[in-house]
Formats: C-alpha cells, structure tokens, sequence
C-alpha cells in the first residue's frame, strides 16, 4: 500500500537561491537534522549522486540514503529515492517556481 501526498509551500526567496539550499548537501545542516556523511561523486548534483545522512536518537545514530535520479537546474526539479530506517522509502519529485514575491516549493 502507498500513500500519496504533495505538500508545498510559498517562501519568500528566489527560485535560484531555493535551489542552491536544496540541491547542495553542505548546507543541509543549516536547514533539517540530520548530518551529511558522505556525497559520492562529490560536486554539483547529478543523477547517480548518492547523500549519506545520519540522524541521532536515543544513542543510535539513524542512516539516511538519497539516490539522486533527475536534476534540471534549468527547470528547477529533481527527483530521487529515498531510503530511511527501518524499510521506509520514498520516491520524491521536488519542484521549485517562481511566484510573486518568492518561490513555491513543492514536494512529491
């Protein structure tokens, strides 16, 4: 069974500076928990990037797995597989657009 949702939301910054923070994972940190373990190939996002992420909790550390499939920086959408603890993945379509005063970012 799969479960389907698309949340989006208006921020107000560019379209461009959007994509930067989402697309780079050396500023992940600065905006969701988990920390950047490793880019493999390092550089600017492709498809076959592979984000390891981990996560603390109780003492555990959690991995986190983001296998890039699509990236259009003319467009601004990427979409890639995501891999949490315990079996739970998701594919994502992330898409950013310009509207007035700012960006809406939307995801799934």
């Amino acid at each position: 069974m799969g479960i389907f949702v698309c949340p989006a939301a208006t921020v107000a910054a560019r379209p461009e500076t959007v994509w930067r923070l989402l697309t780079d994972p050396a500023t992940y940190d600065k905006w969701m928990d988990p920390r950047v373990d490793s880019v493999e190939p390092p550089g600017p996002p492709r498809p076959g990037q592979v984000v390891l992420l981990s996560s603390g909790a109780l003492g555990m550390r959690l991995r986190i797995r983001f296998d890039l499939e699509r990236v259009d920086p003319a467009t601004h959408d990427f979409e890639l597989r995501v891999q949490f603890p315990f079996g739970i993945r998701m594919r994502e379509h992330i898409s950013v657009r310009p509207v007035e005063g700012g960006s809406r970012v939307q995801f799934g």
